[in-house]
């Protein structure tokens, strides 16, 4: 969207139900690499770095932001996939590798701050923003801060102990931010195009989510680098993500519309004035003002 009037004067911050592993050793970085799309053997200390961790056919099984500790390296994933994004990187570690994956769901909390004037915040906190940049994690007393880019807005985020995150939302209150719900959240994530579990699950393939960039490649054999290396060099994609604008959001699941065949409405939200919803449509149909669905609504089409 070109507008960005939906986002508040300041922050508003949301705690985000997100899976937590600390991966530990001395050959951490070698197997991450390994073991997900994008190259890790060269995050430097506190260095940020996204990657999937996809099957072996090349469906995602878990997005990833890593934090590089040195030696010590934590994942943040989607909600809901920590213990198996624990076993599967656990079955990759050969026996002769100092690799060990722990459970952090319980001890290290996940905030997301967006908003106009998000800085404005941070400086209350005595934080200087110009520190926080998209390559790396800042400290900040016992919590990590780092920003992500999405679109053409930003999002910054924090890592937290689970039994200080109370007071950390306090805290960003008092400077301005507002704390949200999950429904205000589901709202701003499908209007700022962020993915999460409800996209970024088996049923898809990084390309038709738009994720070129989380694939690398020419880093070396990973799970499900043959299919994305086909796809790569085909060029095509027989489905695409995109965002719909509409009076009344459709039903998530799926939906046949006449001359255009399944789609596949993975979010959706409603808010004053009517509603959004995120879609895996054909990519033919990509280029459509609008759809169309069998009850007469319309909805119209955005790329993300």
């Amino acid at each position: 969207m070109s507008s960005e009037s939906f986002l508040h004067p300041l922050a508003e911050v949301f705690i985000i139900p997100s899976s937590i592993s600390v991966v530990k050793g001395t050959d951490v970085l070698e197997h991450l690499n390994r073991s997900l799309t994008t190259d890790t053997t060269q995050i430097g200390l506190h260095g940020k770095q996204d990657a999937l961790l996809c099957n072996a056919n090349g469906r995602i099984l878990d997005r990833l932001t890593l934090c590089n500790l040195e030696e010590q390296v934590i994942l943040v994933g989607n909600h809901g996939t920590g213990n198996e994004t624990r076993q599967q990187l656990l079955r990759g570690v050969p026996w002769d590798q100092d690799v060990a994956i722990l459970d952090g769901d319980d001890a290290i909390g996940h905030l997301k701050l967006v908003g106009r004037a998000v800085d404005r915040c941070l400086v209350g906190l005595g934080i200087d923003p110009t520190d926080i940049d998209l390559q790396s994690w800042t400290e900040f007393g016992s919590s990590l801060i780092s920003r992500s880019k999405v679109g053409n807005s930003f999002v910054t985020e924090i890592l937290v102990p689970t039994a200080e995150i109370d007071i950390l939302v306090d805290i960003l209150i008092s400077n301005g931010a507002k704390r949200i719900d999950s429904v205000r959240w589901g709202e701003l994530r499908i209007r700022l195009g962020i993915l999460d579990s409800n996209e970024m699950n088996p049923s898809n393939l990084p390309f038709e989510l738009g994720l070129h960039e989380l694939v690398k490649l020419d880093k070396g054999c990973y799970p499900g680098q043959e299919i994305h290396a086909r796809m790569d060099s085909r060029g095509r994609l027989a489905r695409t993500l995109v965002r719909l604008d509409c009076k009344t959001p459709p039903a998530i699941g799926k939906h046949v519309l006449p001359g255009i065949g399944r789609i596949v409405v993975t979010s959706n939200a409603e808010y004053e004035g009517g509603g959004v919803a995120l879609a895996i449509i054909p990519n033919e149909a990509k280029g459509l003002s609008e759809l169309v669905f069998d009850d007469g609504s319309t909805a119209k089409v955005e790329l993300i």
